[in-house]
C-alpha cells in the first residue's frame, strides 16, 4: 500500500499529465488563420514563414533595376500543385496591421501579403477611407503564371512603409536560379510593366519587393 507522501506524489504526477496532455489538445486546435504561418511542407513538416526568412538567410541579394517593358512572366512549373484559391478576398480595416497568406494545396506558402497600418485605402471615387473602414483586398492570381490582379485598383501606401509582397518562386522552372528574376508592377493594363527593388533568398526560395498602390506585378525574367 502507497504511503500518504507516495500518493501524494503519484496524483501530482497524473494531475501533470493530464495538464501537459489539454495543452497538447489546445496547441493542435487552435486557430490557423493568423498569418504568415509556418507552412506544412511535402513530408508535413513546418518550413519557414516569409517574414523571417530574410533575416534568416545570408544569401539574400537586393536588386534594383528601375527597367520598363514587356517582361517574361514565370511559369508555375508543370509539377507544381495547384494553389487553394486563384480568387480571393481578404477584410481588413483601415488603419490596421494585417498579413495575408495564400497557399499551394500542401499547404506551403505561395504569397505573402504585409499590410503595415500605414497603408491608405480609396474608395471607388478615388477618395482616402477614414480610420476603421473596412476594406476588402481581392487577389487574382493567373493559374500558369506568377500574375497577381490586387484590389482596390489604385490604393496607396505612402511614407516608408509600404505594403510588402513575398513570393515563393521554387515551384517554378527557376528554382535553382533565380537571380535574373525580379517583381515587376503594371500601373494599368494597358501600360508598360517595371521592375521593382526586390529582395532573393536563395535558400529561402522567397522574391520580396514593396508595393506602393494596388495594381498588376509579376514575377518575370530581368532582361
Amino acid at each position: 500500500m502507497l504511503g500518504r507522501k507516495s500518493q501524494r506524489v503519484t496524483w501530482l504526477g497524473i494531475a501533470l499529465v493530464a495538464v501537459l496532455a489539454l495543452s497538447a489538445c489546445g496547441d493542435s486546435t487552435a486557430p490557423i488563420d493568423t498569418a504568415p504561418l509556418f507552412a506544412k511542407g511535402g513530408n508535413g513538416k513546418p518550413t519557414r514563414d516569409a517574414t523571417t526568412v530574410a533575416a534568416a538567410d545570408e544569401d539574400v541579394t537586393t536588386a534594383t533595376t528601375g527597367e520598363t517593358g514587356s517582361p517574361q512572366m514565370l511559369q508555375f512549373a508543370e509539377w507544381a500543385p495547384p494553389l487553394q484559391t486563384y480568387d480571393t478576398t481578404f477584410v481588413t480595416y483601415q488603419g490596421w496591421r494585417e498579413n495575408f497568406v495564400i497557399y499551394f494545396e500542401d499547404w506551403v506558402q505561395f504569397m505573402v501579403l504585409e499590410v503595415p497600418n500605414s497603408a491608405q485605402f480609396v474608395d471607388e471615387n478615388g477618395q482616402p477611407l477614414p480610420d476603421g473602414a473596412r476594406v476588402e483586398i481581392t487577389v487574382h492570381v493567373d493559374s500558369n503564371q506568377i500574375f497577381l490582379e490586387f484590389g482596390p485598383h489604385g490604393s496607396s501606401f505612402t511614407g516608408n512603409r509600404p505594403v510588402m509582397l513575398w513570393v515563393w518562386y521554387k515551384y517554378s522552372d527557376m528554382a535553382d536560379n533565380p537571380e535574373q528574376l525580379r517583381v515587376w508592377y503594371q500601373p494599368n493594363s494597358d501600360e508598360k510593366w517595371n521592375s521593382l527593388p526586390t529582395e532573393i533568398s536563395k535558400s529561402g526560395g522567397w522574391l520580396k519587393a514593396p508595393l506602393y498602390h494596388f495594381s498588376n506585378y509579376a514575377v518575370a525574367w530581368c532582361f
